[in-house]
């Protein structure tokens, strides 16, 4: 089949002709292990532009590119250090990292898709099939890596993305090969990764990556998705399609089209059977639902997919919200509105503790706690930043970043908000983010509270008083009064001293709301 993939332009007459002994690779990147992940990467990216820019045997490309492969996976997850625990817009460090790492596998993915069209190109393909195999696999992992670094800094991947995808497993599909085993190391894949793996394997991961919806992810919880799936992506299927009389867990992908898979249900025309496939999820969901009890009992599966030292909530949570999207199609409850006018925001419990007690009368003193709380000698002064509502609805908004606003957003982030001539401060939820250039930022933000009470509380045996707020019951939606404090606050039926507006009172924890990696809501009763 012809293939259309986005590759470079090839020179017949190159300057600096490229290094292509493996054994001579290996030894320049001895040299440069103890350089900065930075410097290895520039020099990887250097030699890997080079040998994609001039016509190479296929053969010899693949044993060049596997031989630099290692290094590069590492040399990538080193990197990804530094811009996926970064705050949104990304400050100029994570913003050299992410790309950097995204030149890194945008070359290694150029490299064995050049290697894929020299052998599709052979009058004589007798004997390649294996050598093919390997190169769409490698290829497909390069460019699942590369949208893996849009995810995790909130970028659109570009359309080539999906078009390079689809037609690898098409390729591999009419060749008969998209179930060939290929070897996968253990310390490069991912850092849990199994021995093996195959096309459709690699193919259905990035299908899957795509359709858990990353934008609503933090960047350390798209990593984890990734390394989670990578252990129970078998038990995901692709199949032709069909009419479907239940199209839950069930999603369409045209393998001729520039785009990610979509629910079976939003699908406006019938699917064709030519070009379509259907992706089906269903057991892959109950393995995951396995999963999700087994962690509530207090137990770890036996399957090795979740780390023997992980945090278990935090898994909790990213398997629920992981079997939501792969099984259930996500529906807009209310609609949203187009409007026009700027709020002011600002970001993190201890920021948004401070404009809330603007409000009140014991501001001083409470700031003072706080401040021993922290063990610091003066509290920063507060400044919220300008935003633009894009628009709303009943239950939320989506606004964009002004340029000169601050840099301190973060995906399951609390924020206070308000517009200019409104008295008190609402509390909001970050529940997903968009960038785009120029630190262009758009979020989309949960409205939790319309007034939001700041107070002090002591936890345990702790001897420090914490920053917490208070928020009112609604009785309208039947709402209970919450309070939220840090991660860890929560414990059933723990007692707690809650201070606010000069007054002490003794509460009871009775409810955990919601959690994020940053803060917990809980219902509460007060005691006295």
């Amino acid at each position: 089949m012809a293939l259309n993939l986005n590759i470079p332009a090839l020179k017949d007459d190159p300057i600096i002709i490229a290094e292509t002994r493996p054994q001579r690779i290996s030894q320049k990147l001895e040299i440069l292990h103890s350089r900065n992940p930075l410097d290895i990467a520039a020099h990887l990216h250097g030699e890997l532009e080079i040998l994609n820019r001039q016509r190479v045997s296929p053969s010899t490309r693949v044993q060049a590119l596997d031989a630099y492969r290692a290094v590069l996976i590492n040399t990538a997850h080193t990197l990804a250090e530094d811009y996926s625990n970064a705050a949104l817009p990304l400050h100029d460090k994570a913003k050299l990292a992410a790309s950097a790492t995204e030149s890194l596998w945008l070359e290694l993915g150029y490299g064995y898709k050049l290697a894929l069209v020299d052998l599709q190109n052979q009058l004589i393909k007798l004997g390649t099939d294996k050598t093919s195999a390997h190169a769409i696999q490698r290829a497909m992992h390069a460019v699942a890596e590369h949208a893996t670094v849009y995810y995790q800094t909130y970028f659109s991947p570009p359309e080539h993305i999906w078009g390079d995808l689809h037609q690898l497993y098409f390729c591999a599909v009419k060749l008969g090969i998209q179930n060939i085993k290929i070897a996968a190391e253990k310390s490069v894949e991912t850092s849990n990764a199994a021995f093996s793996t195959s096309i459709e394997s690699t193919y259905k991961h990035a299908l899957l990556m795509s359709l858990a919806d990353p934008q609503h992810l933090t960047q350390k919880n798209v990593r984890l998705a990734a390394e989670y799936l990578a252990f129970h992506v078998e038990d995901a299927r692709i199949s032709a399609v069909a009419p479907l009389e239940v199209t839950t867990s069930s999603f369409i992908v045209n393998l001729t089209s520039n785009k990610p898979p979509i629910p079976y249900s939003k699908q406006k025309d019938a699917p064709n059977p030519d070009v379509d496939i259907l992706l089906q999820t269903l057991d892959l969901v109950i393995g995951i639902h396995q999963d999700l009890n087994t962690l509530q009992s207090n137990q770890l599966p036996k399957n090795g997919g979740i780390p023997a030292n992980a945090n278990v909530d935090e898994y909790i949570d990213l398997l629920t919200y992981l079997i939501k999207h792969w099984g259930l199609t996500q529906k807009r409850i209310f609609n949203r509105t187009q409007t026009n006018g700027d709020i002011e925001l600002v970001s993190g419990l201890p920021a948004i503790y401070q404009v809330a007690n603007n409000n009140t009368s014991n501001n001083v003193e409470n700031i003072k706690s706080a401040n021993a709380t922290t063990q610091e000698n003066a509290q920063p002064a507060i400044h919220p930043s300008r935003w633009h509502i894009i628009n709303i609805s009943a239950v939320g908004m989506s606004v964009r970043r002004h340029p000169t606003a601050e840099k301190n957003i973060r995906i399951g982030g609390l924020i206070s908000f308000k517009a200019k001539d409104e008295k008190n401060w609402s509390l909001g939820l970050v529940r997903w983010a968009s960038c785009g250039s120029k630190d262009r930022l758009d979020i989309g933000v949960q409205i939790i509270a319309s007034r939001v009470q700041s107070a002090m509380v002591r936890i345990g045996n702790s001897q420090y008083d914490e920053m917490a707020l208070l928020l009112p019951e609604i009785v309208a939606v039947k709402q209970l009064a919450t309070i939220v404090a840090r991660v860890g606050t929560y414990e059933p039926a723990r007692q707690i001293s809650v201070t606010y507006n000069g007054n002490t009172h003794l509460i009871m924890l009775t409810k955990l709301v919601e959690r994020s990696h940053l803060f917990e809501r809980i219902q509460y009763s007060v005691i006295s």
